[in-house]
């Protein structure tokens, strides 16, 4: 009777694989409901469509993968949902506080995991998040250690598995990505190209991964367009003032202000004259106006970037961690153009110097020296979550005291003000505290506000001191400072009744100014790109613009001028053809003249 009750051999070897195929599609289930929560919609919307089976995909392979190399199935399934979490958590806070989903360029963030990075990742987590990876880490243990195993010793489905699944990303290569082209190609995933979130709400963010893998295969192959070049030389361009001659070549210094904006921007904020003075009195003095950046809530050196180089991100559009794609000896940059004027040129940043790969891509610019956190003091002031302005300030002051008869170029990246906001470390709470706070607001808006607004009064004070310095010493200077993007604000953006402009934070621009030692009068409320930046030093230091600086000078008068609305197109069409050109280091063409030199 037992005899007959028992299952037949063929249907005991089908049970394994039934259970694998029943887990297979709880997984699917299980990780595009963790993929609609990340992006805080309803758990099955799109489910069963194109982008559902193209998502599930790349996490049935590594489940497949790992069943094959650990023999273990709910070991497989809880290592896969590990990383799915772990992914989507990712993606979840990165829309919180920066409104953009994790993209296939933040696998380079993998690649600068040290300490920095980990302590920068650490700052984001709070709540039951990390209480739920350790729940979910000790399941695994467990299942390591009591599962037993699911194929037979020496089982020959198991090693074909493991052939199969090793092989995949092998032939996928030697084909050219042919096959994974096909799977994730544009109209089939409904990709968005100017929505990154639309595209992960139509195929899922695995779909949307390995959609820009394919793309960044291509990354710094665009071409330049010469048609696109000769239209933008073709443009007239209207004659800028003749700036004075500089009695010498002065020092310059520019500061890169961490998140720095105007709140006054908000309809909220009537004013800010007391926040941030020294500002304004700069405003007030010198050339100055908004800039476009091309970032926002993070993304640090792609605004570093294009104003070290004067190559717009827009150039190269699948290029999102420039210091970390650009693998080359030499970056063309404002360094080198300094460099040939007899400058020594120096960067300044209170972090690792690895982070971001800062420190091989200044070498490849020309810096002479890079004083990163490791040379500064030990007793270097803390305020916010790494070293406080006033701390860059000083290692600035003893470069300059330093400077012989060699002109100096510092370029100074400050990350005092970095987020988040709402638990940030603050080193004067009765400062903070005394910040006004629109009446209405929240507290959870109230408490971000003032702890955002307590750095950048920092960071101004810090300008402050830095410009009386420089006056003080008696030497001829040029000092720029601008912010590198908005804040990632959460709370304040969600509580305020906007920005004057009508416009979402987002888009916003940045403020930015120069002020010269000869204190002569100059235009006012300018808006520039931040790529546009490093010939404005170069116009205000009075020194000739090399190249394609010149031609970006070009484009910066033509933008100012009565045509440069109907003309926006053009230039900058032609100017990211003249950018790929230039960081090639291939010679720029000859411009026509006209206006006088700037």
């Amino acid at each position: 009777m037992g005899n007959r009750l028992r299952p037949s051999r063929p249907a005991r070897l089908a049970i394994k694989p039934a259970l694998a195929a029943a887990l297979l599609f709880g997984l699917s289930l299980a990780t595009w409901a963790m993929d609609r929560v990340s992006l805080g919609v309803q758990p099955m919307v799109y489910a069963f469509g194109y982008g559902y089976m193209a998502n599930a995909l790349p996490f049935a392979l590594l489940f497949l993968l790992l069943l094959a190399l650990c023999n273990r199935l709910l070991l497989a399934l809880l290592l896969t949902l590990l990383a799915a979490a772990a992914l989507y958590l990712a993606n979840y806070l990165k829309l919180r506080y920066l409104l953009q989903p994790v993209q296939f360029s933040d696998v380079f963030v993998l690649r600068e995991l040290h300490l920095s990075t980990l302590h920068l990742l650490s700052n984001y987590l709070h709540g039951p998040w990390p209480l739920a990876g350790v729940a979910l880490l000790l399941a695994v243990l467990a299942s390591a250690r009591y599962e037993p195993g699911f194929f037979r010793a020496r089982s020959l489905p198991r090693w074909v598995l493991l052939a199969l699944l090793l092989a995949l990303p092998v032939g996928n290569l030697a084909s050219g990505r042919a096959w994974a082209s096909r799977l994730y190609e544009p109209v089939r995933l409904r990709v968005v190209p100017w929505s990154p979130v639309l595209t992960v709400l139509h195929g899922g963010l695995a779909s949307a991964l390995l959609y820009d893998d394919v793309q960044y295969a291509s990354a710094l192959r665009r071409p330049a367009d010469p048609a696109a070049i000769a239209a933008f030389l073709r443009l007239p361009v209207p004659p800028a003032p003749a700036a004075p001659a500089a009695p010498a070549k002065p020092d310059i210094v520019v500061v890169q202000s961490e998140s720095f904006f105007d709140p006054a921007a908000l309809r909220d904020i009537a004013d800010t004259a007391e926040l941030l003075p020294n500002l304004q009195r700069a405003q007030a003095q010198g050339l100055s106006g908004t800039m476009t950046v091309p970032t926002f809530g993070g993304g640090t050196l792609r605004t570093e970037f294009e104003v070290l180089t004067g190559v717009p991100m827009s150039a190269y559009p699948e290029l999102d961690f420039p210091y970390l794609q650009i693998n080359r000896p030499h970056i063309p940059s404002l360094v080198q153009a300094l460099h040939d004027d007899g400058y020594a040129a120096y960067a300044v940043h209170p972090n690792d110097g690895n982070f971001w790969n800062r420190r091989k891509a200044f070498a490849a610019m020309g810096f002479d020296r890079f004083v990163s956190l490791q040379d500064f003091p030990q007793d270097a002031r803390h305020d916010g979550w790494y070293l406080a302005d006033s701390a860059l300030t000083a290692q600035i002051e003893a470069l300059l005291d330093k400077a012989t008869a060699r002109p100096v170029f510092v370029m100074a990246i400050s990350i005092e003000g970095h987020g988040p906001y709402a638990e940030v470390p603050v080193a004067d709470h009765a400062a903070r505290d005394r910040i006004p706070v629109p009446a209405g607001w929240p507290a959870d808006a109230a408490n971000e506000y003032r702890n955002y607004a307590y750095h950048i009064a920092n960071a101004d004070r810090e300008l402050g001191r830095l410009w009386d310095y420089l006056r003080a010493r008696g030497r001829p200077f040029v000092l720029a400072f601008y912010g590198d993007h908005l804040p990632g604000l959460e709370h304040v953006y969600a509580s305020a009744a906007g920005f004057d402009d009508g416009r979402e934070a987002t888009a916003q621009s940045v403020p930015w100014l120069l002020i010269g030692s000869d204190g002569g009068a100059r235009p006012q409320g300018r808006h520039i790109h931040a790529w546009m930046l490093g010939s404005e030093v170069l116009g205000a230091a009075g020194l000739d613009r090399p190249g394609y600086y010149a031609l970006v000078d070009r484009a910066d008068r033509i933008l100012a001028g009565p045509d440069g609305a109907a003309s926006r197109a053009t230039v900058l069409q032609g100017i990211e053809s003249l950018a790929r050109l230039h960081l090639l280091g291939q010679p720029m063409p000859a411009a026509p003249r006209a206006g006088s030199a700037r």
